[in-house]
This record gives structure tokens, C-alpha cells and sequence, in this order.
């Protein structure tokens, strides 16, 4: 009996931490689709919406920093709570919100309610699931928490052309609160399993805080790592999560639908890529390197498309690049189990926190700079060139090389 209770219990966690994480992704990538509702509505330009869509990360990637000791220390089952509230929370003001700043501070506390999401997650997996399926659980995790960009595309369109956009925050807000007490109830008390308790002989069984930041901190190969996580993260949200959405009305002439209908391949290809790398690094090549740089270099190749080099007009090929732009980012999440396996168990929550700040930081940076850009080319009507998009893209994808490059000269695990 203890064993299928067991089971039970393993998938509610699961399944809860996977509905909590998609809401998170859906919070990230909406303002994309409802862009053109914020801009007339709060009487944004194009920096002032880059800076909205990037509040989200600013308060998620600051909190990374204490994240991991506290995940470590406390537990994700207070911290996962507590914070879903918080975002619960800043869900409703957005929706509330009549002006710039009310949605900007509703977007900072989403953000900060979503910032232990994703961590907590892969520390409950660390504490209660077999190290061995680690990398295959946090790609099925991310496959199935992709369905939150798919429903902040067509989805989130539909519902903002029926009912509104406050109205569909407010209800996503219900469905965040629901998820937080659920996740108090089914996580109940953290138990370390013994063989999650090894650590390095060199290494002690307990570290104080500024100990592990040296250590971490003090790693070439954590740089490494945080590099490319800065710029896979960062560009894929600055896309995805706004900048390719008025690109896409605005110079292509697509329908928000339409528009929305494309965006949703970007969320397939993550959700197919997802378990495909797991899989490739837990059970196929074992190498979390270099399921994770061969990963990459596809994905910055995906980009060069958007720079303008060739003519795209056919909504087929923009649903071929989307989808194997999403799919080719997915093997970016590899690198977390990549800087897990560099340092000691004990401090996993730390290491992995510490390499989401840099994920988050990038998205929160991208997402205006990428606004900054756009916006010192001279409009054309009410819409910019469709130069200045170029422009911007093509530093994505520069960036995007550059950071790979530096990544491959990383320690393997």
C-alpha cells in the first residue's frame, strides 16, 4: 500500500508544481498578445512597454540571489507558498490597474510571486525524487509548464477579444491563489532522501552562505554558464515574450489571432524539446554539456532569419522557424543539471538559483533594451520601420553566438 500512496503522492506533486509553473510562463509571455490593449489603455510607446514587459524579471531575477539559501534552509514547501500568494496578488493589481505605474508594480510582484516557481521545483526533485531522473523530470517540467506560453497566445487573444484582459487576469490571479494553498497542503514536510545526502569528500556536509557564493562565484565554469543562461533566456523572452508580436502586426500585417496562432509553434517546439533533452542527457549521451551546447548553436542559428538577411513572407516558414526556435531552446535547460553536477548536493538550491538570476536578469534587460533600440529608429505612421526590428534582432543573434562560444570552453561535468 505504501508504495502506490508513494506514487500518488509523487505525481499530485508533480502535477501541482507543473500547473504552478505554467501559470508562470503564461504571466511572462502575455504582454506580447495584449500589447496592443496596454499601449492604448496605459498610453505606452515602445520603451514604456519594453520596460512592462520587463518588470516581471526585474523582482524575479533579484530574488534568485536569496532564493537558493532559502530554498536550501526553509524549504520549498513554505517559500513555493508564500510566494505564489505574492504573485496571486500582484496578478489582481495589474488587472485593476489604471496607469503606467499600477500595472508596472502589478507585473514586479507576478514577477516576484513566480520567482520561486521553477527553483523550488527542481529542489523538491532534488530532495524527493531519484538524482537519476533529475534531468528527465525538469525537461517533462518544462515541457508541460510550456502550455503557458500557448495559452498567452491564441488562447489569451481570444479570451482579451471576448471577455478583456483585466478580466482574464483576474481570473488567472483565482487560479494562482487555489494553486498556493495546494501546494501547502500536498508538500507537507521536506525529507532529504539518504541518497540525495552525499556530497564531496572535500566538501562539507553543511556550508555557510557566503562559503557556497565563493565557491560558485569563484567557478570559471558557473560563468560560463550564467553567460550563455543571460542571453538563451533573455533573447528568447524578448521574442517570444513581446518584441515578435508587434513585429508581427505591425510590419507583417498579421491579425492579433494569427499572430498568436504563430507564437503558439515557438510554445510547441519547448514543449517536444523539453523531455527530448532530458532524455538525450540522463539516458543517450549522459553529457549534459553537450546535449546543451549542441542545443544552442541550433538555436542561435534559428535567429539569423529574423535579421532581415532573407525574405519571409509565407506564415509556413515562420511557423518552421518558431517551432524549432522553442524546441532548440528547450536543450538550454540542460545547463542547470550541467551546474548542479559541478558542485556539492548540498548546495544544488544555491547553484541553480544563482544560474537563474542570470536567465531571469537576461529577460529582464532584454526586454527594454530591446524596446530602447527599436525606439531610436523614426516611426513610420503609427508603426516603427521594419529596420529597426532587423537591427535588433541581429544583435540577438550575435549575442546569442558569442555567449555559445564562451560556453564551450566550459567544464564538463
Amino acid at each position: 500500500m505504501a508504495e502506490p500512496r508513494q506514487l500518488l503522492k509523487s505525481v499530485l506533486i508533480f502535477s501541482i508544481l507543473s500547473a504552478l509553473y505554467t501559470l508562470s510562463m503564461f504571466y511572462r509571455v502575455s504582454n506580447a498578445v495584449i500589447a496592443p490593449n496596454l499601449i492604448q489603455d496605459l498610453c505606452l510607446d515602445a520603451e514604456t512597454l519594453g520596460i512592462l514587459g520587463g518588470a516581471f524579471f526585474y523582482s524575479f531575477a533579484l530574488l534568485q540571489i536569496p532564493m537558493g539559501p532559502m530554498l536550501d534552509r526553509i524549504g520549498p514547501r513554505i517559500i513555493v507558498t508564500s510566494s505564489t500568494l505574492i504573485g496571486a496578488i500582484g496578478a489582481f493589481l495589474f488587472a485593476f490597474g489604471n496607469s503606467f505605474l499600477a500595472a508596472f508594480l502589478g507585473r514586479i510582484l507576478i514577477g516576484a510571486g513566480m520567482a520561486s516557481i521553477l527553483m523550488g521545483s527542481l529542489k523538491v526533485f532534488t530532495l524527493q525524487f531519484p538524482l537519476e531522473k533529475f534531468a528527465t523530470l525538469m525537461g517533462t517540467l518544462i515541457s508541460v509548464g510550456t502550455l503557458g506560453n500557448i495559452l498567452g497566445t491564441s488562447p489569451l487573444a481570444y479570451l482579451t477579444s471576448t471577455i478583456g484582459w483585466r478580466t482574464t487576469f483576474i481570473v488567472a490571479g483565482g487560479v494562482t491563489a487555489v494553486l498556493a494553498f495546494l501546494t501547502f497542503l500536498i508538500l507537507g514536510r521536506e525529507r532529504r532522501k539518504p541518497e540525495n545526502l552525499t556530497f564531496s569528500s572535500s566538501s562539507p556536509p553543511e556550508m555557510e552562505i557566503l562559503q557556497s557564493f565563493r565557491l560558485i562565484l569563484g567557478s570559471l565554469a558557473f560563468w560560463q554558464i550564467g553567460a550563455v543562461a543571460f542571453f538563451r533566456f533573455g533573447i528568447f523572452m524578448g521574442l517570444q515574450g513581446l518584441w515578435l508580436g508587434p513585429y508581427l502586426m505591425g510590419i507583417k500585417g498579421y491579425s492579433p489571432i494569427q499572430t498568436g496562432n504563430l507564437l503558439i509553434l515557438l510554445a510547441i517546439g519547448a514543449i517536444v524539446g523539453g523531455p527530448i533533452s532530458g532524455q538525450f542527457s540522463d539516458r543517450i549521451f549522459r553529457s549534459s554539456k553537450g546535449v546543451a551546447l549542441w542545443g544552442l548553436c541550433l538555436y542561435a542559428l534559428s535567429l539569423l532569419p529574423f535579421t532581415g538577411i532573407f525574405k519571409i513572407q509565407s506564415p509556413l516558414w515562420y511557423g518552421l522557424i518558431f517551432f524549432f526556435m522553442g524546441f532548440f531552446n528547450a536543450f538550454g535547460m540542460v545547463i542547470y543539471s550541467h551546474a548542479k553536477s559541478l558542485f556539492p548536493v548540498t548546495i544544488s538550491g544555491t547553484v541553480m538559483t544563482w544560474v537563474n538570476f542570470f536567465t531571469m536578469a537576461g529577460a529582464a534587460i532584454f526586454m527594454p533594451l530591446l524596446g530602447k533600440v527599436i525606439e531610436s529608429f523614426p516611426r513610420v505612421s503609427s508603426s516603427y520601420p521594419a529596420e529597426a526590428y532587423h537591427f535588433s534582432f541581429l544583435f540577438c543573434f550575435l549575442c546569442m553566438c558569442a555567449s555559445v562560444i564562451f560556453y564551450a570552453f566550459s567544464k564538463k561535468e
